[in-house]
């Protein structure tokens, strides 16, 4: 039996989500993790890993964890998780690792998970919205920007030559996307 440790919400700021559990996999208790990394050998190595449940109050420790890469995702089986039924029970599940064990990323890299928040505009300073989430794409990362004044959603290319500006530490992001992209 995996331990549960009940946490108030655990702040982004604590942790970096490095993958999802998508579904089980065969009988025996296996998940398919949908990963949030370039970098599976932090997942599969199996150190300072944590499953978060989906509304962040349900924190669960991995003892460890075997697995391998399969396709564009990873199979693993989790110690003590047995069953289908068990594996499906963590469908939706946050993998997780404390921001004190993450290497740190090189100088032209960032953790995706510090995307999450940012406030994005234009060179000339037009205001699109915040970054509340990621979608990985064949020619690249796209950026769901969410504009809080109207609702709108914009998907925006998160690629070298689009990027103006990134300021982690002011959580700012100035993007000049392709022309014609903001008038669809």
């Amino acid at each position: 039996m995996m331990t549960t440790t009940t946490t108030p919400t655990a702040s982004p700021a604590d942790y970096v989500v490095l993958g999802r559990l998508a579904r089980p996999h065969g009988v025996h208790g296996a998940v398919v993790i949908t990963p949030y990394t370039e970098n599976s050998a932090l997942i599969l190595k199996g150190a300072h890993l944590e499953l978060l449940s989906p509304d962040g109050r349900e924190r669960r420790p991995i003892s460890s964890l075997k697995g391998r890469e399969a396709g564009r995702g990873l199979i693993v089986k989790i110690k003590n998780i047995t069953t289908r039924e068990a594996a499906q029970g963590l469908k939706g599940w946050s993998l997780i690792m404390a921001r004190p064990h993450l290497p740190a990323a090189a100088d032209d890299e960032v953790y995706w998970a510090d995307l999450i928040g940012l406030a994005v505009s234009t060179p000339d300073g037009r205001e699109l919205g915040l970054v509340t989430n990621l979608m990985e794409a064949g020619a690249g990362l796209i950026l769901v920007v969410s504009d809080p004044s109207d609702g709108r959603e914009r998907l925006l290319p998160f690629q070298e030559q689009f990027i103006v500006s990134l300021d982690l530490p002011g959580r700012r992001l100035a993007l000049d996307p392709p022309p014609g992209l903001l008038d669809l």
